[in-house]
């Protein structure tokens, strides 16, 4: 499908404004960013954004967000949202981070992602550790060697159905995930995530399809479809997994915020463009951008 280039800067404008960014890399890190916490959250205000989801790959920032809130005006529509990682820092597969994350005010669980067996499997040449001075990653996954999901996985996932948070699959490999969230529905955690579905985690359209007839949302992500070194697909692949998921099952996060890309409200706003430019109407870019996004973490769609 052709790109159009004819929509204006205020048209993207009024959609960025309630847009919900569920995958912010701002910092403080061990891993290089281009805008700090407070430097996201300003700007995503001054926009005019419903929601941000602060991630990092190795620790909470929960404990730094619950901080930043009460120094935000009070009328702020803005929600600062957070959640906790289950990669080798946080201890693993560990149910006691995931309690403490989500009574603090976290409201989503990552299963791991830098951590993954998947990942360091894929990522095998990139030693990461070695760049930043960590201590080597031990590998996680959420089976056992005889393909069971693990007792402590249970124990995390009933944590997550207790808070109503949201579950995501981090960078598991899609056939993870299967079993992973069939049990997660077997014990009421409802809330139900995949990043990057096409990137790390190896799922095809048919995959796409399984996934969302799970009641599973699809997150694609801005740093694969705008002007990014990362650049993995493009407009008309996204039309291709928007079909195969559902426009209902499917969020746009960023997935920004290192150095090499853009800033993460710069690049959604880039994102929104090129899906009006490739043909979906505003009301099917507003339902990626915010409204499913909003639904999948249970907070009140914009007054905009």
């Amino acid at each position: 499908m052709p790109l159009q280039h004819n929509h204006d800067h205020q048209t993207v404008d009024t959609l960025l404004r309630g847009a919900v960014d569920l995958h912010c890399h701002s910092g403080p890190s061990v891993m290089g960013r281009k805008v700090n916490h407070a430097e996201e959250i300003a700007e995503a205000a001054a926009a005019g954004m419903r929601a941000v989801l602060i991630k990092d790959h190795f620790y909470s920032a929960t404990p730094v967000l619950e901080l930043i809130k009460r120094h935000r005006p009070i009328d702020s529509e803005l929600e600062i949202l957070s959640g906790v990682r289950l990669n080798n820092a946080l201890g693993g597969l560990n149910p006691r981070a995931v309690k403490v994350g989500l009574n603090m005010g976290a409201r989503l669980v990552w299963m791991p992602t830098l951590s993954s067996s998947n990942h360091l499997r894929t990522a095998h040449d990139y030693d990461l550790a070695g760049k930043l001075g960590m201590l080597p990653p031990e590998g996680l996954s959420v089976l056992t060697v005889n393909g069971v999901l693990r007792d402590e996985v249970k124990e995390i996932i009933d944590i997550i159905a207790e808070h109503d948070a949201v579950l995501c699959g981090g960078h598991l490999h899609v056939s993870e995930m299967y079993p992973l969230f069939t049990e997660a529905k077997k014990r009421g955690a409802g809330r139900l995530l995949v990043s990057h579905p096409t990137f790390w985690i190896d799922a095809d359209l048919a995959d796409l399809r399984e996934l969302a007839s799970m009641g599973v949302h699809l997150e694609h992500c801005a740093c694969m479809l705008i002007d990014c070194p990362s650049r993995q697909f493009t407009a008309e692949e996204l039309h291709d997994y928007v079909k195969a998921g559902g426009l209902e099952q499917t969020i746009l996060g960023s997935d920004l915020g290192q150095p090499m890309n853009p800033r993460p409200v710069e690049g959604f706003r880039s994102v929104i463009k090129l899906c009006l430019d490739s043909g979906f109407t505003p009301e099917e870019t507003r339902r990626m951008t915010s409204s499913n996004a909003c639904s999948l973490m249970g907070i009140r769609p914009s007054r905009h």
